[in-house]
């Protein structure tokens, strides 16, 4: 599985250290996953789709090597994680989405996506992002990514209790954007991505 650029900047952004325990909340096929755990953390990683968490189980096993950490694939709701808050060193999520900053690779986006299902989409992404900063202990980083250029799927977001905005500049070719960060298909021949990154307080 080849990840597009922008997706390899994201998995970056997140920082993972050997040692560290991440939950990739929504992880298939698991580009993201893999790169995490090749720094030598371990990722729990979420799909909502047993199918689709058994994506994630064959990358992980056709990268596994040592020093790689471990690769938890569960099929669960993200929204409702069934895991311990306040133990994750960080958490990734590249939240569903309307797709619309990927139209080079799914062409029929463009037919597909209504303001209607943006619309459906915000509060499942809301979610998410709620219950990824439960998972955080003090001083974890969160992360959250979109393949779309959308204000309303990205950074018109609040803010979740207990978490603060990281203003530094992450790696690659971003923009500023709100709080967060965007970068353009035409900036750097990739997909069309926001990201944003928070902090648990101490």
């Amino acid at each position: 599985y080849v990840q597009d650029l922008a997706s390899q900047w994201v998995a970056a952004s997140v920082g993972a250290r050997r040692g560290e325990l991440i939950a990739d909340l929504c992880s298939a096929p698991g580009g993201k996953t893999t790169a995490m755990a090749a720094s030598g953390a371990d990722v729990v990683a979420l799909d909502l789709h047993e199918a689709r968490a058994g994506l994630v189980a064959g990358n992980a096993n056709s990268t596994a090597r040592e020093g790689v950490g471990r690769v938890l694939p569960l099929a669960a709701d993200s929204t409702q994680p069934p895991l311990q808050e306040g133990t994750f060193d960080a958490v990734l999520i590249d939240a569903p989405c309307s797709g619309l900053g990927a139209l080079r690779r799914r062409p029929d986006a463009r037919w597909r996506v209504t303001p209607r299902s943006i619309r459906e989409l915000v509060p499942v992404q809301a979610d998410i992002l709620a219950a990824g900063a439960r998972l955080l202990r003090p001083g974890g980083r969160l992360v959250y990514s979109v393949c779309t250029l959308t204000a309303d799927e990205s950074i018109s977001h609040s803010t979740p209790a207990g978490l603060e905005i990281d203003p530094s500049e992450p790696e690659g070719s971003w923009r500023s954007f709100g709080d967060g960060w965007r970068v353009l298909p035409q900036d750097a021949d990739t997909d069309g991505m926001v990201m944003l990154r928070y902090r648990r307080r101490p």
